[in-house]
């Protein structure tokens, strides 16, 4: 664990966009990301070389900052339930109609109040450094989980996409989330079950910002998950407990 949090702080900061200027950064890293280096979106039809969308105004931004040079390396945020409409839907409801019943039901059952879809979870290609990582958006390769064990100050993948999953569990603790929605390329999903972070999938692969599957899980099963598989690293995501274990409203999903 000491390993893990060492490299981590040695490199990184996690940067709560907190504020105008800080939220802009997000957007611009995003554009640069999903515009410039992956082409997902047309850079064209984006104004002041940001990347925004209808469901920035009801989210909760974060970045990884690197030290060394103060670039920011990653981005990710959570869509919140908007409290004046709290039935409000999120980017996965729009694909629900291509879902079984078993799985609609599974989504429609999860407790609104206590629902975030974790959103734009993307690593700059500057920190995307060995060859076959450059086109994954979450920027981490088949050995991840495995050099968690090992002494590889020089690999960041595993400490930003673990850093990013720090920062979701922690903006998820401060708005009362326990349940979350997400789109995940089929090969993060498997490589993030290897240090116990597990989520569920529902429906056929989609094409969404690349070929995807929508996912849900509760928090608080996570992150029971992580600590029994990998210890070390459920103490550095929720900082020894302080963050993500807080009872919540759980999806009743065993239809």
């Amino acid at each position: 664990m000491q390993d893990i949090i060492e490299q981590f702080e040695r490199h990184f900061d996690i940067v709560p966009a907190n504020d105008e200027h800080l939220i802009l950064r997000c957007q611009e890293l995003r554009y640069q990301i999903f515009c410039r280096e992956q082409h997902i979106f047309d850079e064209h039809a984006m104004e002041d070389y940001l990347e925004v969308d209808e469901y920035d105004q009801r989210s909760v931004h974060a970045l990884l900052r690197y030290k060394r040079t103060a670039e920011f390396a990653a981005t990710v945020r959570i869509i919140l339930p908007d409290k004046q409409a709290i039935k409000s839907i999120y980017p996965l409801d729009k694909h629900v109609s291509l879902f079984s019943t078993h799985d609609r039901q599974i989504i429609n059952n999860i407790p609104r109040k206590h629902l975030a879809e974790i959103s734009r979870f993307s690593v700059s290609k500057h920190f995307r450094r060995r060859v076959g990582e450059k086109n994954l958006l979450h920027g981490i390769n088949k050995h991840f989980g495995k050099e968690l064990n090992e002494s590889t100050h020089r690999r960041f993948d595993a400490y930003i996409t673990l850093g990013l999953f720090k920062a979701i569990v922690k903006m998820s603790d401060l708005h009362g989330i326990d349940n979350w929605l997400a789109f995940m390329e089929p090969g993060l999903i498997r490589l993030l079950r290897r240090v116990g972070i597990v989520f569920h999938r529902v429906g056929p692969v989609i094409d969404y910002c690349g070929f995807r599957h929508a996912c849900y899980a509760n928090a608080s099963d996570v992150l029971e998950g992580i600590k029994k598989v990998k210890p070390e690293i459920w103490a550095f995501i929720t900082e020894c407990g302080r963050y993500g274990l807080k009872p919540q409203a759980v999806a009743d999903l065993s239809v």
